[in-house]
């Protein structure tokens, strides 16, 4: 995209706390409310592109606790994992002077931020010094910068001329360093543990790890993907949504070494119903004059 259009994009989607709610598997009740067109029968919504959702053992569950052989969106907003966390969305942009399919002046991402809440910025703060950085974080990165700390984020780009989205990216930071640390800790055995200029007791961090960030973690790309699909779809109205494969991402994205987790890209859109073409995004038809033989994955809602 363009700057102007990603902060016409910011300009226009409402300001202020975004709150979303998210619990193991919610992502299949948002697929399939956006899905629906109305009152469906159960057994129709097999035979759909999101049938094997209902194979799920909670969306069964779910599902069955309507106790009527048809299903509304209505009845999805009801449905929802015991345990939820409560995550704050915000909207950013980035310069894609590297890592992005497009360059020049189309080099602009749109960014959503999956935020932690109140309870863990109290918990961060209390350690950190006046002025020091958290130091689970990559400034480099397209994180929040408020007092909310980012827990993952997802980079879109989008071509309004022929109704495409592209996710460039899902990517977390914070898990990965503090699961570093608490492993450091366990394997030498630490009391404390020094990062960044900032002392940390180990029994924090493991704490935070083992409890604060517990239910996060288990549902981290889940939520972000989901909270995505959700902002391309009812948002912004595009309803064709691609996701890179590896190989896609590493030859569009100049992606250089080993790469991010194969998983994030192989079996993450797979969740969502993503299916592998060989085709790719129209508006990508001019970045890689070469790349005919790589194949992107696809969305239809």
């Amino acid at each position: 995209m363009q700057l102007h259009e990603v902060e016409e994009i910011r300009a226009c989607l409402p300001q202020g706390r975004t709150l979303f709610r998210y619990g193991k598997d919610r992502y299949a009740m948002e697929l399939l409310k956006l899905a629906l067109r109305g009152e469906t029968a159960v057994p129709a919504l097999k035979h759909t592109a999101f049938g094997r959702l209902l194979d799920k053992p909670n969306v069964r569950r779910w599902i069955g606790s309507l106790g009527k052989p048809t299903v509304s969106p209505g009845d999805l907003d009801l449905l929802w994992p015991d345990e939820v966390e409560c995550f704050r969305l915000t909207l950013d942009v980035f310069d894609g002077w590297a890592q992005t399919s497009r360059r020049g002046r189309l080099r602009w991402n749109l960014v959503l931020q999956l935020n932690l809440n109140s309870h863990d910025a109290r918990m961060i703060e209390g350690h950190l010094g006046a002025g020091a950085s958290d130091p689970f974080e990559w400034s480099c990165h397209p994180i929040h910068e408020g007092r909310h700390r980012t827990l993952a984020w997802a980079r879109i780009d989008l071509d309004w001329d022929t109704g495409e989205a592209l996710i460039e990216e899902v990517q977390n930071d914070r898990l990965r360093e503090v699961r570093d640390w608490v492993d450091h800790i366990r394997s030498r055995r630490l009391d404390r543990v020094r990062i960044h200029g900032v002392e940390w007791p180990a029994a924090f961090l493991l704490e935070y790890w083992n409890v604060r960030l517990r239910l996060a973690r288990a549902v981290w790309d889940e939520a972000i993907t989901c909270a995505a699909i959700r902002l391309i779809v009812s948002e912004l109205g595009i309803r064709r949504i691609w996701f890179h494969t590896p190989e896609s991402g590493r030859l569009y994205k100049s992606i250089a070494g080993s790469g991010p987790p194969r998983s994030v890209y192989t079996d993450l859109p797979r969740k969502f119903c993503f299916r592998p073409v060989s085709e790719r995004p129209a508006f990508l038809h001019k970045a890689r004059r070469r790349a005919n033989d790589v194949g992107f994955q696809l969305l239809e809602i």
